[in-house]
């Protein structure tokens, strides 16, 4: 454990009741505290929400009070007292981030083998765990065949079924569709009277009157409020909008667009085109148009195959049928680069240099001369609030920060289709609605965005179309927005 402090008392007892006084602590490749002499106080059976800017220090802290740092994350810390549970639960903003198991099934019975569950009784709890989360997989599947929102089903299954004291749930929905995420809080409300939950959470409208304290952090990673929720709701709306706090009203603020009448040229075919998962045909497309300047929303239920979709237009994965752009036939990832730029829902897996500056830079380099290349780097910087971040390891973002970087490396150079998974999951409402007017001027500029969401406020108020895959086929949905 790597502590800095003779004087710190580190006590991890049998209760679930989280105290911390003057808290320090610095991430060791920053010269600033994160941190300064926070005071937080999680009674038992406690229900607390934690809410701040992107990149305020929320899951930080929330590892601070689980106890993954310093114990697990060997960040260095200073604090007077440190009182933290001993039985809890984690569910973190991105999935694949606690699964240590390739199969579905492996994954569970490792927590139940810790517990000492005898064999005989982990298959009957393995199947109700994933029954109470809606999660209908069979336990001999890969986690890696699972869709980002169905990963993070999983993620849940596996906390609760640890029967935790302490349960810290760190962006529990942000990948899952609407009629899921209301799904899994109705499943955690069911079973939480007992439990001392602590919750880092932006789709806040299912649990902010379920809650009893609102803690909100300012950008320098201070508690400025800790308040009930009503009364932060009826007198301090200024101050949540201020710092970009979503709440149940923060959709009054959402900017509103003029959208355009005139869609462009023909830009995009799609004839017969049939995608597989594991043998079982997924998605089948007869025949689908789409043309400049167009900004669609791709939606649909967890696992319908709305990623694999996308991957399949990049010709990322194995499909039947034939992709014609811009009139020519599509055969490899190598015919369409630069013209299409897909934004993965794992801003991970795009990243390929080792500071957030170069991320930009490297797409600018060959467009620009030196100085020109290095301005440009710059401003986009400044336009994602990441600045303050440039010489950081993209990997050392928070989940909101590596969000922006995914989206800002398109505008190296602007592409023709971009392809966005889930790009507003993990920002805050301030950095979204930035997201949404940036989308908006680049559909104007004549870029077709195709979108997949599972947020209902963007699906009804911005796309001039709304395609759906239900039951495995793609359909056409009304829109009636004003963008």
């Amino acid at each position: 454990m790597l502590v800095k402090n003779k004087a710190i008392r580190l006590m991890v007892f049998n209760m679930t009741d989280i105290n911390i006084e003057n808290l320090k602590l610095k991430f060791p490749e920053t010269e600033q505290l994160l941190f300064s002499n926070i005071n937080i106080s999680v009674k038992k059976g406690e229900k607390v929400l934690l809410v701040g800017p992107s990149g305020s220090g929320k899951s930080t802290l929330l590892n601070v009070m689980g106890g993954l740092i310093p114990k697990v994350i060997h960040t260095p810390v200073k604090a007077d007292y440190l009182d933290i549970p001993n039985a809890s639960s984690y569910v973190f903003q991105d999935p694949d981030a606690q699964f240590t198991m390739p199969t579905v099934e492996e994954e569970l019975a490792f927590i139940l083998e810790n517990q000492r569950i005898a064999p005989s009784l982990m298959n009957n709890m393995m199947t109700n765990a994933l029954k109470r989360i809606g999660l209908d997989v069979p336990l001999d599947l890969s986690i890696n065949q699972l869709s980002g929102g169905m990963k993070q089903k999983l993620s849940v299954a596996a906390a609760l079924i640890q029967e935790p004291d302490t349960l810290f749930l760190d962006e529990p929905t942000s990948m899952l569709d609407d009629d899921s995420a209301k799904n899994l809080w109705e499943t955690i409300l069911s079973i939480w009277s007992d439990l001392t939950v602590v919750i880092v959470e932006h789709r806040v409208e299912y649990i902010w009157d379920k809650v009893d304290r609102v803690i909100l952090m300012n950008d320098d990673g201070e508690i400025i409020l800790d308040k009930d929720p009503k009364f932060v709701l009826s007198h301090h709306v200024d101050l949540l909008n201020e710092y970009g706090v979503w709440h149940p009203m923060s959709w009054n603020q959402a900017p509103q667009f003029v959208q355009s009448n005139k869609d462009g040229a023909p830009l995009l075919e799609i004839r017969d085109m049939k995608i597989d998962r594991r043998g079982i045909d997924i998605l089948y497309i007869d025949h689908l148009h789409i043309r400049s300047r167009q900004w669609l929303t791709l939606e649909g239920p967890n696992g319908a195959g709305k990623s694999s979709f996308l991957s399949a237009l990049m010709k990322l994965i194995p499909h039947q049928g034939q992709i014609i752009y811009k009139n020519k036939l599509v055969k490899k990832t190598k015919d369409i680069i630069g013209d299409v730029y897909p934004v993965f829902q794992n801003p991970e897996l795009q990243f390929i240099t080792h500071r957030v500056y170069d991320e930009i830079y490297i797409n600018m380099e060959h467009r620009y001369d030196e100085n020109l290349a290095k301005q440009k780097t710059e401003d986009i910087l400044k336009m994602f609030s990441l600045e303050h971040s440039a010489h950081l390891n993209p990997l050392e973002l928070s989940t909101g920060q590596k969000r922006r970087l995914s989206v800002a490396t398109a505008l190296g150079g602007i592409p023709d289709l971009l392809l966005l998974d889930e790009p507003t999951f993990g920002l805050d409402q301030k950095n979204t609605f930035f997201m949404l007017e940036l989308f908006d001027e680049l559909v104007k500029a004549g870029t077709t965005i195709i979108m997949i969401t599972h947020d209902v406020n963007i699906q009804t108020r911005y796309p001039s179309r709304r395609l759906e895959i239900l039951d495995g086929m793609i359909l056409e949905k009304d829109t009636h927005n004003v963008r």
